[in-house]
């Protein structure tokens, strides 16, 4: 309905009087002063909200604002409006209604000037905002839940696109990592991982992605310092439902550094002998197999050395074990300063000691052997004031085409015994398997 600008509803004939009586409309009319003035006009269902009469609201039109929860507020906004000019101005604030409950209203008042420009009537529009203030309100604080569990526990919450580029990083990662959280926004977190892993898990995660299946793996993540840091991940790849696609992984992080830790050290326990630090005779007959069927793969040579101390026994019944275990603890020792990353060293017997040489030749055996035989010959053991010294025999064998386990094992124990034959402290050469 149109309303003359210099009129307003004061001067409303009763026929549209009462077909805005018949309207679902919340409305009102005041002076200048909003409900600090005169009321022009009334809607029933206004005065029913807070369970008064029109006739008691005409008389008391600061009723209304006895029952708005934040009159101060919304009426500094009003007047503040009002001095700028403004011809639309929008409230929002609660009021106690009649039933006891709190309702959240929106008023939207057209402000009526007269010539001169000076206000002469305030025209509001109510509207029951109550149900969407609670969803927001109920978004809100779902928000500040999520929020406050995002942000204190303990483990770190990642929210990665389907290449692995980080859009979200919980403060705990800081805990984790090293790195605060706007540091790794937009950053590829694969640049953490180590670079030979790097691959597998971009794999992995891509597939999960792809397929919308979860994904729990174990992996090592760069700490700001340098050092790596294990982390168990759980990802679980987000649909978009509008394109149907996986477009985000989120991902939860868990420190299992100490674990890894426990579990290397328990592996040690059982796959290294404790004296020497070389592997038990178990888990060095494991690596040798593994040796050579990786060896297959590439047509690589492979070298076997064994080895053993001449004469352990009579150190053993002359000085007592304490003096043969200071003795083998040295051979250790020696043996693991002296060989390579990759060279595999195991304790097969009582003094009886092999290694693994990959892409090394029979020749390059014999002369590593040579070297730990000048060492061992030349070093002293002190043992209560007295210096013990020892010798090593060496048996050498290089693998022949495919030659099993137990075939180049024996081969070269047969070039120990024939080292021991001819008078010890000596490396010999196993002969090549016969065709």
């Amino acid at each position: 309905m149109d309303i003359p600008a210099a009129k307003g509803f004061s001067t409303l004939p009763s026929d549209c009087d009462a077909l805005l009586e018949g309207s679902p409309a919340i409305l009102y009319a005041t002076g200048p002063g909003w409900w600090r003035s005169d009321l022009h006009y009334v809607s029933y269902n206004l005065a029913a909200l807070i369970g008064a009469t029109r006739a008691q609201l005409q008389a008391t039109p600061t009723l209304w604002l006895e029952h708005v929860r934040d009159a101060e507020e919304a009426e500094a906004r009003l007047f503040a409006g009002l001095a700028a000019g403004e011809s639309r101005i929008r409230l929002y604030y609660s009021i106690a209604c009649a039933e006891g409950r709190v309702r959240y209203m929106q008023d939207d008042i057209v402000v009526q000037r007269d010539v001169t420009g000076d206000v002469i009537e305030l025209i509001g529009s109510l509207a029951d905002i109550s149900e969407t203030q609670m969803a927001l309100e109920a978004l809100a604080d779902s928000e500040r839940r999520y929020r406050f569990i995002v942000e204190n526990v303990s483990d770190a919450i990642l929210l990665m696109d389907a290449d692995g580029e980080c859009r979200f990083a919980s403060p705990s990662i800081r805990d984790l990592l090293g790195h605060r959280p706007e540091t790794l926004h937009e950053r590829g977190l694969l640049e953490l991982l180590p670079p030979d892993d790097a691959p597998r898990v971009q794999r992995l995660i891509h597939d999960a992605s792809r397929h919308g299946e979860p994904l729990r793996m174990e992996l090592r993540m760069r700490h700001r310092l340098g050092h790596y840091v294990w982390l168990e991940t759980c990802c679980s790849p987000y649909l978009n439902p509008a394109s149907e696609r996986y477009e985000w992984i989120l991902a939860v992080a868990r420190d299992i550094t100490d674990r890894k830790h426990r579990e290397h050290r328990l592996h040690e326990l059982s796959t290294t002998d404790s004296l020497t630090g070389a592997l038990n005779r178990g888990a060095y007959l494991s690596c040798l197999r593994s040796g050579l069927e990786a060896a297959d793969h590439v047509s690589q040579r492979v070298s076997l050395v064994i080895f053993d101390i001449d004469h352990f026994k009579t150190i053993n019944d002359t000085w007592g074990h304490a003096a043969g275990d200071l003795v083998l603890a040295c051979v250790g020792e020696i043996c693991r300063t002296a060989l390579r990353d990759h060279d595999v060293f195991g304790r097969i017997g009582g003094e009886e000691f092999s290694l693994m040489l990959a892409g090394q030749s029979l020749n390059d055996a014999a002369l590593l052997a040579e070297r730990l035989r000048k060492k061992f010959e030349s070093v002293r053991v002190e043992f209560h004031g007295e210096w013990l010294s020892f010798s090593v025999s060496f048996g050498v064998a290089e693998r022949q085409s495919r030659e099993g386990v137990e075939s180049l094992l024996h081969r070269a124990d047969m070039g120990l015994y024939a080292a021991k034959h001819n008078g010890r402290n000596r490396v010999h050469q196993a002969p090549p398997q016969p065709v």
